[in-house]
């Protein structure tokens, strides 16, 4: 329907259609190979997807390079453990390209965490500050989960796991160097190290739980603004073909009635001839009553075909008159119909409303991740600088501390990681602000939207019914109309012979029937002598 074009154009593309379209023509290059298979599923995988995989090859590239380092040295069993490492991580890649997401970032996490027990455990350097390192350790680690992690139970197993870890380091390497008794020292470590990783864990827990309910979010609000616009936009489209319908079956009727006017004044004028004739068969008939047989005989062909020209002027009123009715019951429907789309529109703007709340609030929940985030890279700064005081530990150990300085650059290479994941975080943020804001804008312009749509549905109605007032008054003088064609025939059939009555063209004068308030018909008899000479 032609009609319906410009508020079809309102079904395009959402600023969030948009903005997702965009992130993923970006998702080329290097890592396209393992961000494409996310780029139809949920935002949240995709970011996740895109920070993953460069930690991932970064992770790789790097214990490649320090297993090549140790093996020349001379430490295999540090250099087996890197390699087993850079197995794992190439396996989570190639879970990546294949569009496991989950198992991917768990085998790369609890890799990692084998990785780092593995090196602690068996590096000849043995004292209390293994439990507080691997605590250093265990917490980047949730950072990290929390950056990559796709589940808020992969944080909490890892937590599970760091805390079994300490203990065990505590238990087999420690504790036999105390003599097998609990040192004040050592419970210091242990509590603070058992504290850095529970928190790391909630935080990380937190972070990802928080991104899973701002995606779901965002999306049960993208999809019920969705449903409620293509709602409103078939219930105008359907407004705007009863309005169409009801103005051609008023430009149908307006044609009827022009033709049944046409008609009418057509009758009217015949009938106003046979009145002359009348009048002038009348006057001759004073002639005598040699020609009074022959104009009698006139009078009443005149008079028949007179009568049946107003039957014929009546029933075309008569039709027009229900065709007046029945037009003014349909244009009655109809406003009663568009009363009921307003009320519609009404509540389609009560529920937009609703929605900009919702996105409010999305808004709130947002600003709550930048702080934990800001607090993620803060831990991620102090455990860059614990790593660099480790490395200084393990120097000082001489060759006893290779394998622990191996485990202080993982540090710091973890704390650099977490210190970029927190960016890409704060980057995240910033684009869902700017997404959440472009739906909010797209609120407030189908808000204005509806109260238009509320305008014109009333000033529809109001134009009906100044319709349907017109209609009453047309019905109105029609019926005065045909009351006006029944004298007539009233009138034709109760016309005697001329040889009957005196002067019967002065009786006629005068006597044009018309309704109460009307005013007198546009063609009304020509008042003409009865009287006249015969003719010779």
């Amino acid at each position: 329907m032609p009609c319906a074009a410009p508020f079809m154009r309102y079904t395009a593309m959402t600023p969030t259609d948009r903005e997702w379209q965009r992130m993923a023509r970006k998702s080329g290059g290097l890592f396209g190979l393992f961000v494409a298979p996310y780029e139809g599923s949920d935002i949240r995988l995709y970011r996740k997807a895109r920070l993953l995989a460069p930690v991932t090859m970064a992770i790789g590239l790097l214990s490649l390079v320090l297993a090549a380092l140790m093996a020349t040295t001379g430490a295999m069993a540090v250099a087996g453990i890197l390699a087993g490492l850079i197995l794992f991580c190439v396996f989570s890649l190639a879970m990546m390209a294949r569009g496991h997401y989950r198992l991917a970032s768990s085998i790369f996490l609890y890799a990692l965490f084998g990785v780092m027990f593995a090196a602690i455990k068996f590096d000849e350097y043995r004292s209390i500050y293994e439990c507080y390192v691997f605590a250093s350790l265990g917490g980047f680690l949730l950072v990290t989960a929390g950056l990559v992690a796709s589940s808020p139970a992969q944080p909490l197993l890892l937590t599970a796991l760091n805390l079994a870890a300490i203990a065990a380091l505590y238990v087999l390497d420690t504790l036999p160097l105390d003599g097998g008794a609990v040192t004040g020292l050592a419970a210091q470590s242990l509590g603070t190290s058992a504290v850095v990783v529970i928190a790391g864990g909630v935080f990380s827990t937190m972070t990802v739980r928080m991104q899973s309910d701002l995606v779901a979010e965002t999306q049960r609000t993208a999809s019920a603004a969705r449903h409620q616009y293509v709602g409103m936009t078939e219930a105008v489209v359907v407004a705007q073909s009863s309005a169409m319908a009801i103005g051609t079956r008023l430009a149908q009727a307006a044609e009827a009635l022009s033709l049944s006017a046409g008609a009418m004044r057509d009758a009217a004028e015949e009938e106003t001839a046979g009145l002359g004739s009348l009048d002038e068969a009348l006057g001759a008939a004073e002639a005598g009553e040699a020609v009074a047989g022959a104009a009698q005989g006139h009078v009443t062909d005149a008079l028949r075909e007179y009568s049946v020209k107003v039957r014929e002027a009546s029933a075309s009123i008569s039709r027009m008159v229900e065709a007046v009715g029945e037009i003014g019951t349909a244009a009655q429907e109809r406003r009663n119909g568009i009363l009921g789309l307003v009320k519609l529109a009404r509540d389609g703007e009560e529920r937009v409303t609703k929605i900009g709340e919702a996105i409010a609030g999305i808004v709130a929940a947002t600003g709550r991740m930048d702080e934990m985030n800001e607090l993620l890279g803060s831990v991620a700064e102090r455990t860059n600088m614990l790593g660099m005081n480790a490395a200084i530990e393990a120097a000082h150990a001489g060759e006893a501390g290779k394998g622990f300085a191996v485990v202080a650059e993982e540090i710091r290479t973890l704390s650099e990681t977490a210190a970029e994941g927190s960016g890409s975080i704060a980057a995240m943020l910033d684009q869902t602000r700017q997404v959440v804001s472009g739906a909010s804008k797209a609120s407030a312009h189908t808000i204005e939207f509806f109260s238009r749509l509320i305008g014109e549905i009333q000033d529809v109605s109001t134009t009906l019914d100044g319709l349907l007032l017109r209609l009453k008054d047309i019905s109105a003088g029609t019926s005065g109309i045909s009351e006006a064609v029944r004298g007539f025939s009233d009138l034709a059939d109760s016309a005697a012979p001329p040889s009957t009555r005196r002067r019967p063209g002065r009786q006629l004068q005068g006597r044009w029937p018309r309704p109460c308030g009307s005013q007198p018909p546009a063609w009304p008899p020509r008042a003409t002598r009865c009287c006249r000479r015969p003719r010779t």
